[in-house]
């Protein structure tokens, strides 16, 4: 004999916890840490247009984008 269940999905609460100090803390800290492993030639920074969640991104400078695109250096710091 089964139960029913409802389930209701409010969204702002969503997108507060993407908002929340927290989670800027858990992506900051990933992407550095990820940045980081990469090497010098790789740093990370904020996102400040994203309207739903906080967010962050990786950028190389012309090495970091020649070590990419010949010994994958980003995308293995980003599967450890």
């Amino acid at each position: 004999m089964g139960a029913k269940l409802e389930i209701q999905h409010i969204g702002k609460g969503w997108i507060e916890i993407f908002k929340s100090d927290k989670m800027r803390e858990v992506v900051d800290a990933a992407g550095e840490k990820i940045a980081a492993e990469a090497g010098e030639h790789f740093g990370y920074a904020q996102s400040t247009r994203d309207r739903f969640t906080v967010a962050g991104f990786i950028s190389g400078d012309l090495t970091g984008s020649e070590l990419e695109a010949t010994d994958k250096v980003l995308t293995k710091a980003v599967h450890q």
